[in-house]
């Protein structure tokens, strides 16, 4: 017995020796890769030495993080934790000039009207991931598009960090807790339909939510040892946190007050009817504290209560179930995807998770579960998915901007935490109630996480695999957007799909880009002679879009050829810009190109 033991040990440390040994050279190889030019995969970009090396650690943390105990066991969970904060945060470890190529680039504008003095903090309704990244680069000197999104990776630690955590404070579990880590390695708030690994409020709210729920979780299970005359520690920093969460996004903020409030209710019910909540501190004045930063902060902002009027509008003009999952159907189908695989790949883990979440709260209801804090949580969580879920349904419904999957995001933290402690309790089954081991049982297990990060990894950024281009931007794109804003002249710019509207707003700053006319449509979106297939010609555009310039970056090139398969615009039509009467080539630098077009017969 002490033989087999100690040859345990002795496999474990080496397997953890070959984990961190392949994640530092893997580190070592992406951090040596600085991408040449735009990337359209961010997976076919980074060397295959990278893939291997984080693979090998992830394989080594998940087998021995389920199977060792005491410090191998840690050490297997830190093991997965750096190497899925890694892949996390490749374009840091890459040098990507910035990363995030919508919205990102608007926040970023935002950040430097800040950084500037253009815009006062308090006029932007969630400053908190801009004021971030402008306290890292004043701190380090780094360039602000880079410290947006070292403010990222910071967030995606914080998630990875605190999700066992949570479950620790909540189970006091080793085993559920180190499953809820492996299972944080899945990211299952990442659906890069709404939720996205770049700097975007609404995803780095979602990622801070693990640590509003470890605070939650050691306040009402009264963890502080000294009592203090007026609160607790735990309290206190929960207050911040929950004053941060708002600051970072109020959207999400809302709905970790619905999280708040489900507790407060239950609390309120056991008093009458008894229960577990009877046995945790009452969480009244945390709810009302988060409600009122909320009810402080977001109604000056006109965007806050813009996007309320709208839900409430669409809402009572009747149904428009899932418009825009509708139309993202026929998009895909036009180029040749399925909309069904395309679930598969973005939502069968999640799907797997909910089941599992789903089965623990109705045990958590039923009482079938015999510890007293995880009754309380599970029911706790499982009140709260019930407007949750009620407003993922609303916007489903309004199909408005797409919040649904926002919505869905901060959802499944919650569906992880719960997921991991139900797979903790159905492994127990599985080795007492089958013929199975308690050692093969852990392997299943093992070899099921290990097809769910198959299956997770490809689905962390945006790439051809979802039927999407890269977010890469990088430093050509910026500087030829830069140059071609400076020696424009009077005429306005022209975009293949969008008015490059995001760009001026990174370039110049979000309140001088819109102040001024900059863009003049798109070919795609014109309504009166759209440039798209037969049309997508040189000839075509110069007679219809005379005294502007078209700009487009390679990006959008390559997305529409090899991405979109020559849906609307094709690789023919892009050369035949060089060589028709009425367009000149005034700018190119790999990654950018404009044409003046000038009226023809």
């Amino acid at each position: 017995m002490a033989s087999d033991t100690h040859s345990s040990q002795r496999w474990e440390k080496g397997a953890l020796l070959v984990g961190f040994v392949s994640l530092a050279a893997a580190i070592l190889v992406a951090h040596g890769s600085p991408p040449e030019a735009y990337e359209l995969s961010i997976y076919a970009g980074t060397p295959p030495a990278f893939w291997l090396g984080t693979a090998a650690a992830l394989l080594v943390a998940v087998f021995v993080g389920l199977r060792a105990t005491g410090t191998p066991r840690r050490l297997a969970l830190v093991l997965g934790g750096v190497g899925m904060l890694a892949v996390a945060s490749l374009p840091v470890l890459r040098s990507y000039y910035f990363f995030g190529a919508g919205d990102s680039l608007t926040h970023l504008g935002w950040a430097k009207d800040i950084a500037s003095g253009e815009l006062p903090v308090v006029q932007l309704l969630y400053p908190g991931t801009h004021s971030i990244a402008i306290m890292l680069a004043d701190a380090t000197g780094m360039k602000l598009p880079r410290a947006m999104l070292v403010m990222v990776m910071a967030f995606t630690a914080t998630f990875l960090l605190f999700l066992p955590l949570t479950t620790w404070a909540i189970t006091r579990d080793r085993r559920a807790t180190a499953l809820a880590a492996l299972s944080g390695l899945l990211f299952m708030p990442v659906n890069n339909i709404s939720v996205f690994d770049m700097p975007h409020p609404t995803t780095q709210a979602i990622m801070f939510l693990p640590l509003v729920l470890y605070l939650a979780a050691r306040y009402l299970t009264r963890a502080d040892r000294d009592e203090q005359p007026v609160g607790t520690p735990t309290g206190a920093v929960l207050a911040v946190a929950s004053t941060a969460v708002v600051l970072v996004h109020p959207q999400q903020a809302a709905n970790v007050l619905v999280v708040f409030a489900a507790i407060v209710g239950l609390q309120l019910v056991a008093r009458f009817v008894g229960g577990e909540a009877t046995n945790h501190r009452t969480f009244a004045l945390q709810a009302v504290f988060l409600a009122g930063v909320f009810a402080v902060w977001t109604p000056r902002h006109e965007r806050a209560s813009g996007a309320s009027s709208a839900l409430l509008s669409m809402l009572s003009s009747g149904l428009q179930l899932g418009t825009d999952t509708t139309q993202a159907a026929g998009s895909v189908a036009s180029v040749g995807g399925s909309i069904q695989i395309l679930f598969l790949k973005l939502f069968s883990v999640s799907v797997v998770f909910c089941a599992l979440a789903g089965l623990l709260v109705l045990g958590g209801f039923l009482g079938r579960v015999e510890e007293s804090n995880l009754t309380a949580f599970s029911r706790y969580f499982g009140l709260a998915l019930i407007p949750l879920f009620g407003l993922f349904t609303a916007y489903f419904i309004v199909s408005y901007e797409k919040l649904h999957f926002r919505q869905l995001g901060f959802i499944m933290v919650l569906v992880t935490i719960l997921g991991a402690v139900a797979l903790a309790r159905g492994l127990d089954l599985l080795s007492t109630r089958t013929s199975l081991s308690s050692g093969s049982a852990r392997t299943l297990v093992g070899v099921a996480f290990v097809v769910m990060l198959a299956a997770s990894v490809p689905t962390l950024y945006q790439s051809p695999y979802m039927y999407q281009s890269s977010s890469h931007v990088s430093e050509a794109q910026m500087t030829g957007y830069e140059n071609a804003i400076e020696y424009r002249g009077s005429s306005p710019f022209l975009g293949v799909r969008g008015t490059g509207e995001r760009w001026t707003d990174a370039i110049l700053g979000y309140e001088e880009s819109r102040s001024r006319t900059l863009g003049a449509g798109s070919l795609y979106a014109s309504e009166t002679h759209p440039a798209t297939g037969e049309n997508f010609t040189g000839r075509y555009v110069a007679r219809h879009y005379d005294d502007r310039y078209l700009a487009f970056t390679d990006r959008e090139r390559q997305q529409e050829v090899r991405v979109f398969n020559e849906l609307r615009f094709d690789r023919s039509g892009f050369r035949s810009l060089d060589g028709a009467p009425g367009l000149n080539r005034v700018q190119a630098n790999g990654g950018f190109q404009m044409y003046q077009i000038n009226e023809t017969s």
